[in-house]
């Protein structure tokens, strides 16, 4: 089970890792005024456009590290309101406060989210948070007590700003969801949906980062099959599949496994299996670490799954096989 880090000199160490983690994606510093709870002040923030957020922070000694975020690049002269913030206590704990580090039994360091989330709308809190967030959930002792929290990023990751923006975007969503009279998502256009990347259910530890790395994988390919201009979307039940217009149904889905352990490939195997058997005009396609596809690529082939294999280069997922993916195409 994770541990929540309340040293001081670790918190402070983390701290400075994690803006770190953000230098090399920065574009350009913009001078705004932030919003605050129903404040301004000048500020100058740091805008992503490849992570497509952007980020302040500030270290008010002895009480916290606050990080701000917010999406789309800022413009004109209004009041910059914040769509998430990541923040971690100065020392020991305090639950008040939302952000955390935590590690698990191997000493890798993970950014946690206790769910408290404000902006001033009715109906955005810590109950929204828990009954709606979708992504990688585990549970923590937080102290003296157990705790259900979600998982922002493994923090040495090279993928941990990827990680850490779909977060901030996720969030964003929530957020205007709730401003909505209506909370169901309404799924007559089909579109991929950042927010519904994800579980709800808590993970042993040992799966946490691939899980980290899961989501992200996820949203580059919806990315990667836009840029394709194969019309792709997802929903609760869904990593992501590919909607055929001219025919009026999905023609492909898919279930994206990063961890190359057999379990988690068989399971992925079985899931895929149970939505064929919905639709024998569905093509259920897996994607998995590129390193492990000649492993799996022809016995698949002889059950009718098809194998599409991914890499990283730096901080982008590339996938091999997608040019063989048409809304009208069999594998």
């Amino acid at each position: 089970m994770l541990r929540v880090v309340s040293d001081k000199a670790a918190i402070k160490r983390y701290a400075a890792l994690f803006n770190k983690k953000f230098k090399s994606f920065v574009d350009e510093e913009i001078k705004v005024r932030l919003g605050h709870q129903g404040a301004g002040f000048p500020a100058k923030v740091a805008w992503s456009k490849k992570l497509g957020i952007w980020k302040f922070s500030k270290t008010v000694k002895e009480v916290r590290y606050w990080n701000a975020f917010g999406v789309e690049r800022p413009g004109g002269h209004h009041v910059l309101s914040i769509a998430a913030e990541i923040n971690f206590p100065w020392k020991e704990i305090d639950r008040k406060i939302g952000g955390a580090f935590a590690e698990d039994h191997w000493g890798n360091v993970f950014v946690i989210h206790r769910g408290k989330i404000g902006g001033g709308k009715k109906g955005v809190g810590k109950s929204l948070f828990e009954e709606q967030y979708r992504g990688v959930w585990s549970h923590m002792e937080d102290g003296d007590s157990i705790s259900p929290v979600a998982i922002i990023g493994e923090l040495k990751s090279e993928h941990f700003a990827l990680q850490a923006a779909q977060f901030v975007k996720k969030i964003e969503k929530l957020k205007s969801a709730a401003s909505s009279v209506q909370m169901e998502i309404n799924f007559s256009e089909i579109t991929f949906r950042e927010e519904l990347v994800g579980g709800t259910s808590c993970l042993p530890e040992d799966e946490i980062a691939f899980a980290c790395e899961h989501d992200v994988v996820v949203a580059e390919l919806a990315s990667a099959l836009g840029r394709m201009n194969i019309r792709s979307g997802n929903d609760a039940q869904s990593d992501l599949f590919v909607y055929d217009a001219a025919e009026n149904r999905i023609s492909h889905f898919f279930e994206v496994v990063t961890s190359a352990a057999e379990k988690n490939v068989m399971a992925a195997v079985g899931r895929l299996m149970l939505m064929r058997a919905d639709g024998a005009h569905l093509q259920p396609v897996l994607v998995l670490p590129e390193e492990k596809t000649k492993m799996y690529a022809e016995p698949l082939h002889r059950v009718h799954i098809a194998v599409v294999g991914f890499h990283w280069q730096q901080d982008k997922a590339v996938f091999s096989g997608l040019d063989k993916i048409k809304p009208d195409s069999r594998f």
